[in-house]
């Protein structure tokens, strides 16, 4: 019984092993089968969705680009094409990452389209719909094509020698180079000195000594240029016009340049020792006995005929003899400063100077053809005080009856000779009496009297009565001061 026991007991690892070999197969076989099933639904539903491709798109600057797309459902590898119209250019593929930079530098300035798609287990996904981009390097361009300097006068252009990279000016003799301000144009991207940005019509520099300009390319290359500003030396030494332009009406100078002499007549009357000059030169500076002189600023005394010495750019110098004269005094009748003459006061008058000559001046024509000596709508038969007859009077009596009879200023005679602006002169009057006397003495070399009427003068005799003149008999008389004459406006030199 032992024995048997145990030989059964022997055999039960060896039909337990073929039996769970049996087993294991079985189930190995339905596995199989199960994963056969499964590996072949899903080799029909794993083939890799669509990609998106991003970049590069439209125009880039870098030759090796990197290229970017979306995930493509499922997909574990990628595939990259890269076309120049319909030749293929680069292919990559087993790309495992959704980002791929190209070793291989594409060309320049084509119109390039790239694609992606995915696969998986071999089976390839669509491709992605093409980008289009195109290569365009940073311009590498870095020339200054134009430079000046605008803000001289005349402007002044410079000379690009392009071989050596410099810029030559030459500016006026006298110009200062510390603070010039440069125009210029350039192909490249920046500009600047030293590290100092610079911005055409803007940037001023001190040029005295030559000035390195860098600009800067789109590629970030660099080229220097040295820009060199030289001064010019001229001996030209002219004055090429002079004149008196404080003086009414200004006076011209006459200008001799074979004899170097300039020339002016004034208005008698014209004070010659403090007469401002107003002149040009082609020479550097002008002086009168070593006193710079500056065009319409500094005065000088032109009793004597004055010298005026020009230096050149070039030290050398030229003399010009200014010579200044004073017409002649007037004579009765002569056009004079808004009127004409008519009187020049003799020894023993009122206003005459010895050596000098002084006088009226009578307006050209009548201020009014019959006003009123008294102002009517404000005063009736009123003292004004304005009572002097002579010679040098009238001009006192108008302002005090003025100042009496008040406005409207043009309503009665004195206003109306006063408000006269012959010729730019606000200091017309009514003649006094004795001055009125001496307008129809000299009527016919002033002219333009109604040789018919009667004038009032600025005397008055008390309250109702003022002094007229009778321009058809001669004779003065006293009047009442309501009448209407006419008036004559003068005034005094």
């Amino acid at each position: 019984m032992r024995t048997t026991a145990n030989t059964a007991l022997g055999r039960l690892p060896g039909v337990l092993t073929t039996t769970f070999v049996l087993a294991l197969f079985a189930g190995l076989l339905l596995a199989g089968s199960a994963l056969a099933a499964d590996n072949g639904s899903m080799g029909k539903s794993a083939k890799p969705g669509k990609p998106t491709a991003t970049a590069p798109s439209g125009a880039i600057a870098v030759a090796t680009p990197t290229f970017t797309w979306s995930a493509a459902k499922g997909a574990t590898r990628y595939e990259l094409r890269v076309y120049e119209g319909s030749t293929l250019l680069l292919t990559k593929t087993g790309i495992r990452q959704r980002a791929w930079t190209s070793a291989l530098s594409l060309p320049a300035n084509v119109d390039l389209t790239w694609k992606v798609r995915g696969s998986r287990g071999g089976r390839a996904g669509p491709w992605s719909a093409s980008l289009a981009f195109t290569i365009v390097p940073p311009n590498p361009a870095k020339a200054l094509t134009a430079f000046s300097f605008q803000g001289l006068t005349p402007p002044v252009v410079g000379t690009i020698n392009e071989a050596a990279h410099t810029i030559a000016l030459t500016v006026p003799f006298g110009a200062s180079r510390t603070a010039l301000v440069a125009t210029f144009t350039t192909s490249g991207a920046s500009v600047a000195i030293a590290g100092t940005p610079q911005t055409s019509g803007v940037t001023a520099n001190d040029f005295t000594d030559p000035v390195t300009y860098t600009i800067t390319a789109a590629d970030a290359s660099t080229q220097d240029y040295i820009v060199t500003v030289t001064v010019a030396a001229t001996t030209a030494k002219a004055i090429t016009a002079f004149s008196f332009q404080g003086l009414t009406p200004p006076i011209i100078g006459t200008i001799n340049e074979a004899a170097h002499t300039i020339a002016l007549s004034a208005p008698f009357g014209t004070d010659r020792t403090a007469l401002v000059a107003t002149f040009t030169t082609s020479g550097a500076s002008v002086a009168i006995a070593g006193t710079l002189q500056t065009s319409g600023v500094t005065a000088n005394d032109f009793s004597n005929p004055v010298t005026y010495t020009v230096t050149a750019g070039d030290g050398t110098t030229q003399a010009y003899v200014v010579t200044v004269t004073v017409a002649a005094p007037p004579t009765i009748g002569d056009p004079y400063q808004g009127g004409k003459v008519a009187y020049i006061f003799q020894p023993g008058d009122p206003g005459h100077v010895a050596g000098e000559t002084h006088g009226l001046i009578a307006a050209a024509a009548d201020q009014s053809a019959g006003i009123t000596w008294i102002n009517v709508g404000a005063t009736v038969w009123a003292d004004t005080g304005a009572t002097a007859t002579a010679l040098g009077t009238g001009s006192a009596n108008t302002t005090t009856i003025i100042a009496f009879q008040g406005a409207p200023a043009t309503s009665y005679a004195a206003g109306v000779a006063r408000a006269y602006a012959g010729g730019g002169h606000d200091d017309w009057y009514l003649p006094s009496k004795d001055e009125l006397n001496k307008l129809y003495e000299n009527r016919g070399a002033i002219g333009g009297f109604d040789g018919s009427a009667r004038y009032w003068s600025s005397s008055e005799i008390g309250s109702k009565h003022a002094w007229y003149q009778d321009f058809a008999s001669g004779s003065q008389g006293n009047i009442d001061k309501d009448h209407d004459f006419r008036v004559r406006a003068v005034r005094s030199f």
